[in-house]
């Protein structure tokens, strides 16, 4: 019996997966943080993944009031060899993603009162 256990403890600890297929470390990274509150940042983990980002405050007329830019871009490989890549434009208009992965909408959309 404790041959056994031994056996599928063992056989447990070798399925198991290794920490570096699990997860990414990161191999690199950079942030600035300005004076005037504008901002870069990127990295990259040791699975491929590379995120960048920059960003600035606009200050309105008023006291807690302007907007902030932001524009940025990720980088993603699959297993496949396959590589999705998105950037981004983030301001008054809100979030706007471009990338070849995300769907795209070519028609109508009808509302019904439910």
């Amino acid at each position: 019996m404790k041959l056994l256990v031994l056996f599928c403890l063992a056989g447990l600890a070798a399925a198991r997966p290794q920490a570096d297929e699990r997860s990414a470390q990161t191999v690199s990274m950079d942030n600035e943080l300005r004076e005037d509150q504008s901002y870069d940042f990127a990295f990259e983990t040791s699975n491929g993944i590379i995120r960048e980002e920059s960003g600035i405050s606009y200050p309105g007329a008023e006291p807690e009031t302007g907007n902030y830019v932001q524009s940025g871009s990720f980088e993603i490989p699959h297993p496949d060899g396959t590589v999705t890549y998105l950037s981004f434009l983030s301001d008054e208009n809100g979030y706007q993603p471009e990338s070849d992965a995300l769907p795209t909408f070519n028609g109508r959309v009808d509302i019904q009162d439910a």
